[in-house]
């Protein structure tokens, strides 16, 4: 009887446990299964994804005018549509994104005609090789993971036809280092924060040698989801896959070492340029259309943020160290 009553004990522990897991917040999620009707009217053979990665279909930039399911989609879902610019317009504004880069990011670096064009030519490269084409006018966040350069600019990226993409500044970041055990180098590519993933903003704890790895309370972190990287310990560039994030770093023992390589895999930024990112909604634009849904969408978005217009959904990683007419700083 006492054997009994102690298997009884365990298999309710099991059960609250197993209900726990059950109602946990997933790291990684599908929002169709908490959205109703957001895209459950997709045809059971989905749209052909260049995008090997990508698990889902993400219809705002492959839809079709003249197929008539997309039609005017977010109107059917009660969502906002995506903000839309003219030539004019995505110019004036990125004359105001610069102006506030200026302001707010001490550091922020404003690049030369010469080095404008190189992270215009890289971003279009990668973006040509491994991204969707450019539907609306928008904001790409470039970094280079080139040892020697490690830096991030903010490219206007504009639909063919309607006027050339423009680099407006940036900053120093860190990527992933080699030599190290269990240190990956940063994969290239484009990257998306999607709602697929719910992002997250950092605690402000530290870890056993005192350091904040994603720098104070508050920061946000940007989650790109699970990435193949390769392995820079070892002689051989063997990959593995790692959650690929861009986040703050420890503002009083790391975040002068930016400019270098140093991190895991994921992306370093300084915490200032972390606010300029999150406030202006830089790569927000789909958390920003989800959040009228779905309240998980808003907790993370900050509640006084002024969203720009262009704001996009895209990371863009390059070596310009890779590009041979492209070399050289």
């Amino acid at each position: 009887m006492k054997h009994s009553v102690i298997a009884v004990s365990m298999i309710g522990g099991l059960a609250i446990l197993a209900q726990i897991q059950t109602h946990a917040v997933p790291a990684s999620f599908d929002i169709r299964d908490d959205i109703k009707g957001l895209e459950d009217s997709l045809p059971q053979s989905s749209i052909p994804d260049p995008q090997a990665n990508r698990s889902y279909v993400h219809f705002y930039e492959y839809a079709d005018p003249n197929i008539s399911l997309f039609k005017k989609d977010h109107e059917l879902h009660g969502l906002p549509p995506l903000p839309s610019l003219t030539e004019e317009q995505a110019y004036q504004e990125a004359e105001k994104i610069t102006a506030q880069l200026k302001k707010s990011v001490p550091n922020a670096i404003i690049y030369s005609a010469q080095r404008n064009k190189k992270w215009v030519a890289l971003a279009k490269e990668e973006m040509e090789r491994k991204g969707p084409p450019v539907k609306r006018a928008q904001l790409l966040i470039v970094v280079d993971r080139n040892p020697k350069v490690q830096e991030l600019c903010f490219v206007l990226a504009l639909p063919k036809g309607q006027g050339e993409w423009k680099a407006l500044g940036g900053g120093k970041v860190s990527t992933g280092n080699t030599g190290r055990k269990l240190y990956y180098i940063t994969p290239t590519g484009v990257f998306y924060n999607t709602i697929e993933r719910i992002g997250y903003r950092a605690l402000g704890t530290k870890n056993k040698n005192g350091i904040r790895g994603n720098g104070i309370k508050g920061m946000r972190v940007w989650d790109f989801g699970w990435q193949w990287a390769e392995k820079g310990w070892l002689p051989n560039r063997e990959k593995g896959q790692i959650r690929l994030e861009m986040h703050a770093t420890d503002p009083d023992y790391l975040e002068q070492r930016l400019g270098h390589p140093a991190s895991e895999g994921c992306i370093r930024v300084a915490t200032k340029m972390n606010e300029f990112i999150d406030q202006n909604g830089i790569i927000d634009v789909l958390y920003n259309q989800a959040a009228h849904k779905d309240k998980r969408f808003s907790s993370v978005l900050l509640r006084q943020r002024q969203s720009t217009p262009l704001a996009g959904d895209k990371l863009v990683v390059v070596d310009s160290s890779q590009s041979i007419d492209l070399q050289g700083n």
